[in-house]
C-alpha cells in the first residue's frame, strides 16, 4: 500500500515538472517569436543622407541651394497613378518593382501632389551652380571626383546627420504609424574663401565675354581667392554632356598654364629697378630690334620713338625690354621668377594645386634668343592665371608675395563652430617697398593712358598690364591663336583686390581682356 502511494506521488511530481518545463519552453518560444514580430513591425527608410554642404566665406550656401520634395509611397495608396506621374525619371524606373513586392519607399517628386505630405530635401547642385570648377562634382556613389568635393571627400561624407522615417507596419505591410527621426553625429560644413556676390558677378561677366578662359579675384592682403571662374560652364547634374562639348568644360582653366605675353613685363621692370637700372633712361624704339641675327618686333611693327621705362610699359614696347642693358640679366630674372614660384605648382589648399607650368633654366636663358623672347613674355614660359595674379599682387602689396588660398575651414554646420582651420597666411618679401611703389605707379599710367583707356574704371583708379601672347597654334582658317590677358589691382589707393583675366584665343588684349578688367572694377566699386 505504501509502495503504491509512493509511485502515485512520483507520477504526480513528474507530471507537474513536465508541465512546468513545457510551459517554460512555450514561453521561450512565444518570446522568441514575439521579438521577431516586434522587429518586423518597424521599417526604417532614409529621407535624406546628404554630404556636408560647401559654403562661401560668409556661410552662404554654394551647394544644396535647391529645395526638392519627397513623399512616402506604399502599395496600398489609392492615388498611385498621380504619384507615378509626379515622380522623377530615376524614381519611375524602380516604381513597378517596389509596388509589385509591396515595398514601402521614399520617392522624389517633381511637383506637389494633392493631399500628400511632402518631406523637403536639398539638391546637391543646381543646374547653374556657382563656383562649379572650384567645388567640383561627385559620382553616382556619392564620392568626390574633382575640386573641393574630391579634396575634402572624407570630411564631407563623415559625421553627417541622416533623416529617416521609422514606420510601424502590420503583417501585411500596411503602415500603422510613422515618425521622422534624425540619426548620426553633427554635420560638417566646408567654408571656402570665395564670396558668393563677387563670384556671381564674375561668372555673369565671363558668361557674356569669355567663351574659353578664366577670371581670378584675390584679396591683396590675405591671398584669399574671392572668385575663381572658368569657362565654359557645365552642369554638375549632367557631367556626361560636358564630355561632348567644345573647350573642355570640366577643365579648370584657372589652374592650367598658358603663354603669358606682355603681362610679364612689370616683373622685368622690377628686376631692372632692383639692380640699379635707371627708369628714366631713354631708349629709341624703331619698332624692330636685331639680336644675333634674329629680328624682333613690337606689336604691328610700331615704332614708339624715344621712351623711358614707364612709357615702355604704357605702350608695351617689346624692344625696350629686350634691349635694357643690365649685367647678369638672365640670372636676376631667373632668381626673381623662382622667388614667385614660376615653374612650380601652387598649392591652394591641401592637395588642390595649379599645374607647374614651365620656366626656363639658367642654361636655357644663356641662349640669347631665348632670353630675348622671355624679355617680352614669349619663349619657353607657361604660367597659370593663379601664378600671374599672385605675382602682380606684389606691386599692390608693398613688394610682399602672399600665397593664394581657397579654403577657410571645416565647421560644425549647426553652430558654425570651427573644427579645422584650413586658411594659412603665408608671405615673403620679394622686392623692396620702393621698387613696388615705383612699378605700381607705372601700372596706374598703363591703365589710365595705355590700352586706349579701355581698362580704366569709371570710379577710382587702378593699376595693371595687358598681355597678348602668341601660342604658335593656328585656327582652321590659318589665324594664330592668341591668349589675351589683363592683370591688375583695384582700387589704386590701398588696393583690396588683384584681378586676373585670361582668354584663350582672345585676340588683342587691348580690345578684349582690358574692357573686362574695367567691368569687374566698376562692379567691385559697389562692394568695397
Amino acid at each position: 500500500m505504501k509502495e503504491t502511494r509512493f509511485v502515485a506521488v512520483c507520477i504526480v511530481f513528474v507530471t507537474f515538472a513536465f508541465i512546468i518545463q513545457l510551459n517554460m519552453v512555450s514561453i521561450n518560444i512565444n518570446s522568441k517569436y514575439t521579438d521577431m514580430a516586434e522587429k518586423q513591425q518597424y521599417k526604417k527608410m532614409v529621407i535624406d543622407d546628404s554630404r556636408g554642404i560647401i559654403t562661401d566665406i560668409n556661410f552662404n550656401n554654394i551647394t544644396n541651394t535647391i529645395t526638392n520634395y519627397k513623399t512616402l509611397v506604399t502599395a496600398y495608396d489609392t492615388d498611385l497613378q498621380d504619384v507615378f506621374n509626379a515622380l522623377t525619371d530615376n524614381e519611375k524606373s524602380v516604381f513597378d518593382d517596389n509596388i509589385k513586392y509591396y515595398k514601402n519607399f521614399i520617392a522624389e517628386v517633381k511637383y506637389p501632389i494633392k493631399n500628400r505630405y511632402l518631406y523637403p530635401t536639398t539638391q546637391r547642385y543646381s543646374d547653374f551652380n556657382i563656383a562649379q570648377h572650384l567645388v567640383g562634382y561627385i559620382d553616382s556613389t556619392g564620392n568626390g571626383v574633382s575640386g573641393m568635393e574630391k579634396i575634402f571627400n572624407d570630411q564631407l561624407k563623415e559625421a553627417n546627420k541622416v533623416r529617416t522615417l521609422r514606420a510601424n507596419v502590420n503583417g501585411y505591410g500596411e503602415i500603422i504609424s510613422k515618425e521622422e527621426q534624425i540619426e548620426g553625429k553633427q554635420s560638417n560644413l566646408l567654408a571656402l574663401t570665395v564670396d558668393n556676390t563677387i563670384q556671381r558677378m564674375c561668372e555673369g561677366i565671363a558668361k557674356e565675354y569669355i567663351p574659353n578662359g578664366s577670371i581670378i579675384v584675390m584679396e591683396c592682403k590675405t591671398g584669399k581667392i574671392k572668385a575663381m571662374v572658368s569657362t565654359p560652364f557645365y552642369n554638375a547634374n549632367n557631367v556626361s554632356l560636358a564630355l561632348k562639348q567644345d573647350y573642355s568644360p570640366l577643365l579648370n582653366k584657372a589652374l592650367q598654364s598658358y603663354e603669358a605675353g606682355s603681362v610679364i613685363k612689370p616683373l622685368w621692370a622690377s628686376v631692372y629697378l632692383e639692380n640699379g637700372y635707371n627708369k628714366d633712361k631713354k631708349y629709341e624704339c624703331t619698332g624692330t630690334i636685331e639680336v644675333n641675327g634674329h629680328e624682333y618686333h613690337c606689336a604691328n611693327n610700331t615704332a614708339h620713338g624715344e621712351i623711358n621705362m614707364e612709357e615702355a610699359l604704357k605702350v608695351s614696347c617689346n624692344c625696350y625690354f629686350i634691349n635694357a642693358e643690365i649685367e647678369n640679366k638672365e640670372f636676376y630674372f631667373r632668381q626673381m621668377a623662382k622667388n614667385i614660384n614660376f615653374g612650380d605648382a601652387l598649392y591652394l589648399t591641401r592637395d588642390y594645386k595649379t599645374t607647374s607650368g614651365y620656366f626656363p633654366t639658367l642654361e636655357e636663358l644663356d641662349n640669347i634668343g631665348q632670353l630675348s623672347s622671355i624679355s617680352f613674355g614669349q619663349g619657353r614660359m607657361l604660367l597659370s592665371p593663379i601664378h600671374v595674379a599672385a605675382y602682380m599682387n606684389i606691386f599692390a602689396n608693398n613688394g610682399i608675395y602672399v600665397y593664394p588660398q581657397v579654403a577657410q575651414g571645416i565647421y560644425n554646420a549647426d553652430n558654425k563652430e570651427l573644427i579645422t582651420n584650413l586658411y594659412e597666411y603665408n608671405q615673403k618679401q620679394i622686392i623692396s617697398e620702393k621698387t613696388a611703389e615705383t612699378v605700381k605707379n607705372m601700372l596706374r599710367t598703363v591703365v589710365e593712358e595705355g590700352a586706349m583707356g579701355r581698362a580704366c574704371p569709371e570710379h577710382l583708379s587702378a593699376g595693371g598690364k595687358t598681355g597678348t601672347a602668341q601660342t604658335g597654334r593656328y585656327n582652321d582658317n590659318g589665324t594664330e591663336i592668341l591668349n589675351a590677358w589683363f592683370c591688375g589691382f583695384y582700387p589704386f589707393d590701398n588696393p583690396k583686390y588683384t584681378i586676373c583675366i585670361m582668354m584663350h584665343n582672345g585676340g588683342e588684349s587691348t580690345y578684349t581682356a582690358a574692357p573686362i578688367f574695367k567691368k569687374i572694377c566698376d562692379s567691385l566699386y559697389y562692394i568695397i
